[in-house]
């Protein structure tokens, strides 16, 4: 890639750099093309550019396994996160170019991330070195687009195509033909048009054309291939009726008008077509291969000739045929079947194409495979599983043809991709277009719930500590990087829920702070003399009983004579001049069992102070809390305290006269898990809500400004909980358990200027 760039500047031989400095050069000019292509980062006169693509943190599947960054923090030109994850990847969204020698996505600064939010079942190629995507999508580069988007040259949404907003819309094959595109899927409707499952569209412009009406039947499951001989439309799905006449799972269309050609009728008893292709005969003589869960004269996979005739093709399958690919004259089946004829094949064979028998039945894939597609010389493959043919890969392979080696392309997913599986479509130069139904990063490494980004580049660094369970607290002082959470082993090590590392390398500190039983370190915060630490059923310290709460001295890290002694968890602590607000779920101080969720203590001893009252506590959990001025920001899952009165979620106190703000200036829906305040008077307030101050806009994040005491009417794009945020070099850095973020797919992790 720099080789082009250097080419196009100099041609074979570099200009000479008389005037480097002077804008108006070409020298200036020439030294800008190569500061931008090498991401020289040094001191210069050359404008600076920002590359940075953040990653974002994932875990495999199942996906009910909640992923999320917890807690942040920094260090020279590194971003700290801790949270709950497997690995770490770019957030790509489902649909990626792949160099097709190693797998590895196309760097983002020459070819800008799609950023799908959703599933991408399905691609074709526009005939011009575009795409067009289909599947179960909402956005695509920041842009509304469900379930179907036109891809330009240059790695750039088409915005001149646009389809009907359907959140329900699933789009599951495309066929483009002339000006025309056919689109097949599981939509019920249309926009409004009364056409299901299958509809042509204007390449151009996205627009329905009813003068085609495949009238498929109202009871289908959907259409979910769509093949063609350049006479006719060949569909395949779950379906009992289509194009005015009775016909099973595969029917032969009119391109004009969506009309049945009825002498087309190949049987399917029962089951689903899932997979059409079209290839030849051991004659050389068209036809078309035929997968899926069904049965019929040959059950799960067969193929015709375009009247509908039978071959004899039987490779005799034992169960679901998901894809269906040809080379030459090798046939080979994927899906999730353990016999093909009477040969033991486990999800992947090669037959021949004149008999169906057996070609390969062995390639050692530990998985089901979901799809397959030969292009050139080279068989891709995805699907659940790790291996194949003994070499690991994660997901999706390519095996070199007609050698049927597996080569170097790994892309490397975080989990496993199903039905519908992937497209994979010829770029160009080295490049091939995957879709992922279900995943939406790519090229993943291995990090246990701690990582370093560099913020420069956004990648992450190497050298970093594993820690075998979540953490949720991470405070840096000086050179030292204090962590908490649930983890019990660092590095190899034992530690109990607390842990030092060690700048610059993030190295295991030799300090072990003992905790006893299985406590969880939820809050961790200092002044100048003192760390303060809280968290649930945490009860003794280095062989001292401290509930809920303990602080070390910062001199020596011992266990300092700080003791509030809470009954119940310490949730989140904020310490403002000579006290330490003590937010949590718990119902007693210094033994009393009155004080619930709130109050302040002396930050030496621990003693409980009146503030904020001595009477009035929240009825349930504050989670966080932030200052900005002479004002407390609290958050959590209370809705009262006590008879001061209704407070939803969030309340303000007010430090200069010692009260609570009313009528309250802040309120959510839900609970609330993150409150920061920054120096421009945002107040950042992530949590499970669906709105601030009644605005239903604000999903899970929204922004207060202090100043003006207005809740900001950006709508930030946010699917999930945010747990954390942190300011630095003039962004904003968020991370939570969020896959979508700004309109786009962001996997746990986002810089933004909250205004995008």
């Amino acid at each position: 890639m720099y080789s082009v760039f250097i080419g196009l500047a100099f041609g074979c031989k570099p200009t000479k750099l008389s005037n480097p400095c002077d804008v108006k050069s070409k020298d200036y000019f020439y030294g800008t093309l190569i500061r931008f292509v090498t991401e020289d980062r040094s001191p210069s006169c050359y404008p600076s550019f920002d590359f940075q693509n953040l990653w974002g943190v994932f875990k495999p599947t199942p996906p009910s396994i909640i992923t999320s960054v917890n807690a942040m923090t920094s260090y020279n030109d590194q971003i700290i996160v801790g949270g709950s994850f497997q690995f770490v990847g770019p957030s790509t969204g489902g649909a990626v170019y792949l160099e097709t020698a190693t797998g590895k996505v196309l760097p983002h600064r020459y070819c800008p991330y799609l950023k799908v939010v959703g599933g991408t079942q399905t691609a074709i190629s526009d005939g011009s070195g575009g795409f067009y995507i289909g599947g179960s999508f909402f956005w695509v580069q920041g842009e509304e687009r469900y379930g179907l988007a036109h891809i330009l040259p240059g790695c750039q949404l088409d915005r001149n195509f646009n389809v009907p907003k359907d959140i329900s819309r699933e789009v599951r094959a495309l066929l483009l033909m002339g000006d025309s595109l056919y689109v097949g899927g599981l939509f019920p409707t249309w926009s409004d048009s009364n056409q299901k499952f299958l509809v042509r569209l204007n390449r151009y412009t996205g627009a329905i054309d009813n003068s085609f009406n495949a009238n498929v039947d109202p009871a289908a499951s959907g259409v979910f291939d769509l093949e063609t001989d350049g006479q006719a439309l060949y569909v395949c799905g779950d379906f009992t009726s289509i194009g005015g006449g009775a016909q099973r799972g595969i029917a032969k269309l009119s391109f004009h008008s969506g009309s049945l050609f009825s002498s087309f009728s190949p049987i399917i008893t029962s089951g689903t077509c899932l997979d059409l292709y079209y290839g030849t005969d051991a004659n050389g003589s068209p036809n078309f291969f035929v997968g899926g869960d069904f049965l019929a004269t040959y059950n799960y996979a067969f193929s015709i000739f375009p009247d509908g005739t039978l071959t004899t093709w039987n490779p005799g399958p034992n169960g679901q045929v998901n894809s269906i690919q040809q080379y030459n004259n090798t046939i080979y089946l994927g899906g999730q079947f353990t016999l093909v004829g009477v040969s033991a094949a486990a999800n992947f064979a090669s037959v021949n194409n004149g008999t169906g028998g057996i070609i390969t039945a062995n390639y050692n894939v530990n998985g089901n495979v979901a799809s397959l597609g030969v292009l050139e010389d080279t068989l891709y493959l995805s699907g659940s599983f790790t291996s194949i043919k003994s070499v690991g890969r994660n997901y999706m392979a390519a095996l070199s043809l007609p050698s049927e080696s597996v080569n170097a392309f790994n892309p490397n997913f975080d989990g496993s991709i199903s039905n519908p599986g992937s497209d994979f479509v010829p770029a160009g130069n080295g490049v091939v277009f995957v879709t992922t139904s279900i995943r939406s990063t790519v090229n993943v490494l291995p990090r246990s719930n701690f990582a370093v980004f560099d913020e420069v580049t956004g990648a992450p660094i190497e050298g970093t500590p594993y820690f075998d369970y979540p953490i949720k607290a991470l405070h840096r002082i000086d050179n030292r990087l204090f962590v908490g959470g649930s983890f019990t082993n660092v590095a190899g090590q034992p530690r109990n829920a607390f842990a030092i590392l060690d700048f610059p390398h993030y190295q295991l500190s030799p300090i072990n702070t003992v905790l006893s039983g299985s406590p969880e370190i939820r809050t961790i915060t200092s002044d100048e003399s003192q760390i303060y630490v809280g968290g649930t059923s945490l009860a003794n310290v280095n062989g001292q009983v401290r509930n809920g709460a303990f602080a070390l001295s910062l001199s020596d890290l011992s266990v300092s004579g700080w003791n509030p002694n809470l009954n119940g968890s310490g949730e989140n602590f904020l310490v403002v001049n000579d006290l330490v607000f003590l937010g949590g779920l718990y119902t007693g101080i210094n033994g009393d069992g009155v004080t619930t969720s709130y109050q302040a203590v002396d930050k030496l001893t621990g003693t409980k102070r009146n503030i904020p009252s001595t009477t009035n506590f929240p009825n349930s959990g504050v989670y966080a809390q932030a200052v900005a001025g002479s004002r407390i920001f609290l958050g959590g899952q209370f809705t009262t305290i006590g008879s001061v009165g209704t407070f939803n979620n969030i309340a303000v106190y007010n430090l200069a006269n010692q009260s609570y703000e009313q009528p309250n200036p802040v309120y959510g829906d839900g609970i609330v898990n993150h409150i920061a305040a920054y120096s421009d008077g945002n107040v950042l307030i992530g949590g499970s809500f669906t709105g601030l101050n009644g605005a239903t806009e604000n999903y899970s994040f929204g922004v207060f400004n202090s100043n003006t005491n207005t809740v900001s009417p950006w709508i930030s794009g946010f699917n999930d909980v945010v747990y954390t945020s942190m300011y630095k070099n003039g962004k904003y850095y968020l991370g939570g358990a969020f896959s979508n973020a700004l309109k786009r797919s962001n996997g746990g992790l986002v810089r933004s200027s909250l205004n995008e």
